[in-house]
Parts: C-alpha cells; structure tokens; sequence
C-alpha cells in the first residue's frame, strides 16, 4: 500500500495497481499534523483543504463500492457504503458546501474522514496534495462564509492559489445534527455544586462552538470569559495577571495563536503552573494527544459532544 509523503500529487494513481491511497503513517506518526492539509477541488474549480489529523485515508469512489444509496433528496447523506465491514455513511462535499453538483462519474475520491465521534466519507471531484499551511497564512473567513473557517494563499499544482479551510464541526452538525439542547443536559445538583462559581476561559474561533459552550456554561453555572482566539486569551491574561482561573480550554486551530502555543505560553507562566488545561478538538491522534499532554495540557476531549464536555469539566474541577 502506497505511503503519502508532503507534497505528493494525487493525481498520478493507477487505479489497476492500488485502489486505496493511505493517509495512516502521515496521520498518526508526523508531530507536525496540525498544520498539514489534504487539499482538494470542487465542482466549482476552486480548492478547499481539510486537516490531515481528521482523515483515515482516501480511497477510488468507484462502482465496486457496495452502497445503499438514500432516496430522500433532503438529506446530506446520500447512502451508506460497506467499507471493511464498516457501514459507513456517504456525502458529497458539492452538495453540503453548496456547489453545483456534478455527473456522478466526475467524482473520483473518497476523503474517510473521522473526528467528532462519527466516520463517515466525503466524495469529492480531485485530490491534489497533501500541503503545509502555516497558521500566519490564514486570514478568518468565517465572516464572509458560515462553512469555512479561514481561507489561505496555498501552492497547488506549482502555483499560489487561494484555498478554503471549511468549518468541519459545522459540516458535522448539518450532515449528523446531533448538537443537544441546553434543557436535555442532565447534571445532577451534586456535579453541579462542584463547579458552581468556578471561572473558566474558553479559547475557539468557531462561532458555532462558542454558542454551544456558552449554554453549556449557562447549564453549569460556572463563571466563564470566552475569546474568538489563542492570542486574544493570552493577551487578556497578560493584561489582568491578577484575576481567579480555574481552567482553561482551548481549541487546536485558531488563526493568531493555535491551542498548542497557546498551552506552552500559560505553562511558562508560573501563576497558571496548576492550572488545568482542557484541549476541546477534532483534531486529535496518538502522536498529537502524546504531544499536547508532554506540553501541558490536563486531558483532549473530542468535539461537539456537550454533555461529555461538562462531565470533563466536572471531573477536573470536582477534585
């Protein structure tokens, strides 16, 4: 099976001789995953990139797949594929994105993606590489489109052209919707006494998690202070060294100071020595889990599950 090294082309594979291009070895054994990118194209031409650390692998969408295809035209997932005795279920990044939707034979690869709980296949038209994108190239583009995050100058096939890094925890709440409301969440008034009035900073540039933790902190009734970045946390900080915190939780990806240096600049700082600090992300293997707790960090708990967030925050705080 074909190991993917940086900057590999994607589009030289001989479907006769390998069907599957493997993603495990770069995934699970580079330190630097965070800031690695597998790049692809949609129907519209233009280039859109998802981070290595949510991806199994990417396999030839062909007709020997066996599919159970959905006839309901509403749903995002437009069947469920038997892979490795898998039932795995299936979307098209054009059609969640909003692109126009092609012939069904344009589309040659499946992106196997897994975070948040779920493993499911992205279909999409081309893969082009697998790319570095550091996190000072990123501009927020969050503003200008609802499913992206930021949007970045990457070089694809020998030249800069612009890519979209889209919102992966909103692509998981539009294809599985399984976000609970602030009224299912079921605390016990034990729980809830031990961490009531307890002051934590939450660091993430999604909107859409941001929403989620408020409620969630509402539920609680913890103090909470809640910043679009790493940077901006950490500034706060600096400026107000005086200030209670009982933790602290970051995402991994923000666009001026990631959750990684975000961890390593509180733990220089001999006031935040004991403080715990929760990593909340998609974004996570063995090699990366290792690392960020080597740095830091207390736990890594996945997204966008609430609930098991708070029983963390329960569990860290009710020691």
């Amino acid at each position: 099976m074909e190991t993917l090294l940086l900057e590999d082309d994607f589009g030289d594979y001989d479907e006769n001789e390998d069907d599957e291009l493997d993603l495990y070895k770069l995934v699970s054994t580079d330190s630097n995953d965070l800031n690695q990118y597998l790049v692809f194209s949609g129907s519209n031409d233009e280039w859109y990139a998802m981070n290595v650390s949510k991806i199994e692998e990417v396999i030839v969408f062909d007709k020997s797949l066996d599919i159970s295809y959905n006839n309901d035209k509403n749903n995002l997932i437009f069947g469920t594929a038997d892979i490795r005795n898998s039932m795995t279920p299936l979307i098209y990044f054009d059609q969640w994105y909003g692109n126009a939707h092609l012939e069904d034979s344009a589309y040659e690869l499946m992106i196997l993606a897994s975070y948040g709980g779920h493993k499911f296949g992205i279909v999409v038209n081309t893969v082009s590489a697998i790319s570095i994108i550091e996190v000072e190239a990123m501009s927020d583009n969050s503003q200008n489109n609802l499913k992206s995050t930021f949007i970045a100058k990457v070089l694809i096939e020998g030249k800069k052209q612009m890519c979209t890094i889209y919102d992966g925890d909103q692509m998981l709440l539009d294809i599985f919707d399984t976000v609970l409301e602030k009224n299912q969440y079921t605390f016990s008034n034990d729980e809830l006494t031990k961490v009531k009035n307890c002051i934590i900073y939450f660091a993430d540039d999604s909107r859409f998690i941001r929403k989620l933790v408020e409620e969630l902190f509402c539920a609680l009734s913890v103090e909470y202070k809640i910043f679009n970045d790493g940077r901006y946390l950490m500034d706060y900080v600096e400026s107000h060294p005086n200030e209670n915190i009982d933790l602290f939780i970051t995402d991994l990806e923000m666009p001026n100071m990631g959750g990684r240096e975000l961890i390593v600049q509180l733990r220089k700082k001999e006031e935040y020595g004991n403080i715990p600090i929760l990593v909340h992300t998609n974004m996570s293997n063995n090699a990366m889990e290792s690392e960020l707790l080597e740095i830091g960090a207390t736990d890594i708990i996945s997204k966008i599950n609430m609930i098991k967030l708070g029983n963390s925050i329960i569990g860290v705080l009710g020691k």
